[in-house]
């Protein structure tokens, strides 16, 4: 047979592929559908999942320290906190510094009493790191720089039945009793406890009958991936510094088993999909069998009727792929355009994340046509394989 008829046969390959999709519609649709489910299903996922992937970072960038300090070894406070805030500032990608002082305290108003983790800050350079002033609901934080002050979070605020004006009695063994008049409440941010309170500093140290101490130093860094650093900066000074991957790691020990089970999910279900066009495939292949003996006696190669039927899936993973990628972009947009509220594990209510990502569909819907591919090698290895003889006679 000659070189010229073979190559038109191989140049053929895509046609008679087309071919074959054309005339046998119920396998195509069921083979598309199959592909396009498990990619929009897949691609709806990953939005869901880089969107609160990307809620839990923002925690830890907006709403937490990157770099705590605490008391050296031995000692209950830090005792020159002001010079330990002039050693940090001169580092680079310092962007905030708040010292506190913090006590447990009971609160008591009328009949209600509440145990509460009462906070001594500087309003304006806490709320620097924690942004807790975006989540005041009535009332002001930068209040409690006046006079003795207190800023609740709502739930305790309702256990104890206060709003703006009233006061409270704070008290505790060896402490200084003292009356607190509420002057703001806010919403508690997702993680916080739920009986956190914030008076001034100078507030919380007349409490506890201290001088000018801090009993933490808390770092704004405008790198979060520079904490680990700066925290052995700190800590050639003799002070224990630690870093927010220190802090909580189960936050990044979070982020990496979702996101390598998510990937293995997802990536099983493009698996199983693709598995339908394979046995689409093989059912072909032995529907096709005297077509495949024909070309084979005109001359066709075994790597000719191999691209067949490869190609033949390739553009069914492709078409399938790009059908579920319209069909995801439409659902994660209609998810991220009605901003569904849903219940944290702390109570707390959250707007449901979604974060579309262009490469992520572009991605799937290319692993999609290479599994396509992939899972029917078979097929196509056992068409190439056959006896032409053989085949002809069916």
């Amino acid at each position: 047979m000659d070189g010229a008829l073979f190559e038109e046969i191989s140049v053929l390959a895509p046609f008679i592929a087309v071919r074959h999709i054309t005339t046998r519609r119920r396998q195509t649709l069921l083979s598309v559908l199959a592909i396009g489910v498990a990619v929009a299903a897949v691609l709806v996922f990953i939005s869901l999942q880089d969107g609160f992937q990307g809620m839990l970072f923002n925690i830890v960038v907006e709403d937490l320290s990157h770099v705590t300090v605490t008391p050296k070894e031995g000692d209950d406070y830090i005792y020159l906190y002001r010079n330990l805030m002039d050693r940090i500032w001169p580092i680079p990608g310092v962007s905030a510094v708040s010292p506190g002082l913090g006590t447990t305290a009971t609160f008591t108003h009328k009949d209600n009493v509440e145990n509460v983790a009462m906070s001594g800050v500087n309003p304006s350079d806490m709320d620097k790191i924690y942004k807790i002033g975006q989540y005041v609901i009535r009332g002001d934080l930068a209040s409690i720089q006046d006079g003795n002050k207190v800023v609740l979070g709502q739930k305790l605020a309702d256990n104890l039945k206060v709003k703006l004006g009233d006061t409270v009695d704070a008290s505790f063994p060896d402490a200084r009793s003292t009356s607190l008049v509420v002057s703001g409440i806010f919403n508690t941010p997702t993680g916080w406890p739920e009986d956190i309170a914030f008076v001034s500093l100078s507030t919380a140290r007349n409490f506890l009958n201290k001088g000018d101490v801090a009993s933490s130093v808390d770092i704004k860094l405008d790198d979060v991936y520079q904490a680990d650093a700066v925290a052995r900066v700190l800590q050639g000074y003799g002070y224990k510094a630690d870093s927010w991957q220190q802090l909580y790691p189960e936050i990044l020990r979070t982020l990496a088993i979702e996101r390598f089970q998510n990937q293995l999910i997802n990536l099983f279900i493009l698996i199983i999909a693709a598995f339908g066009i394979g046995s689409v495939m093989y059912m072909l292949v032995n529907e096709k069998t005297s077509e495949i003996g024909m070309l084979m006696a005109l001359g066709a190669t075994s790597h000719a009727i191999r691209n067949i039927f490869l190609v033949e899936s390739g553009i069914l993973g492709l078409i399938g792929g790009t059908a579920g990628a319209v069909v995801g972009l439409l659902i994660s947009l209609y998810l991220k355009s009605k901003e569904i509220r849903m219940e944290a594990p702390g109570g707390q209510m959250i707007t449901l994340p979604v974060v579309i990502n262009p490469w992520d569909f572009l991605i799937v819907v290319m692993l999609a046509a290479a599994l396509s591919v992939v899972i029917s090698a078979y097929p196509a290895w056992k068409a190439s394989r056959l006896d032409p003889v053989e085949a002809i006679k069916g």
